[in-house]
């Protein structure tokens, strides 16, 4: 499912509405590089417990909410989404920041092309 709607220019969950943010600053997601860095050096190591990587998980997302939706993860919650809906709207939205950056990018973008299906004749 595809949670960006580009017409409106909103992200889309349930019941809820979010305005695009576009053109997020390096500076901004250099955090999240940052932070997965880390994870990534404590996980070889073998020095990260169960309960750190759902830590992480946790600051992930707020940050993810904070810079990309301007709102907090309570707030997403509150439309009552399921775990897996939540999970894929965090990542289309990290990818969607990190990769596309603006609706006009989406436009090109695979992801948000109008699909077209073809008739065998």
């Amino acid at each position: 499912m595809v949670y960006l709607n580009i017409e409106k220019k909103v992200w889309a969950i349930k019941t809820k509405e979010y305005k695009v943010i576009e053109n997020i600053s390096m500076k901004d997601l250099k955090w999240f590089r940052t932070e997965y860095k880390d994870i990534i050096k404590r996980t070889e190591s073998g020095e990260l417990t169960q309960t750190e990587a759902l830590e992480f998980d946790e600051k992930w997302w707020d940050k993810l909410c904070e810079i990309g939706l301007a709102t907090t993860v309570d707030d997403i919650l509150d439309c009552n989404c399921t775990e897996k809906e939540f999970r894929d709207f965090m990542a289309e939205l990290y990818y969607f920041l990190s990769q596309v950056s603006t609706i006009e990018e989406a436009k090109l973008s695979v992801l948000y092309a109008p699909k077209t299906i073809k008739k065998d004749k």
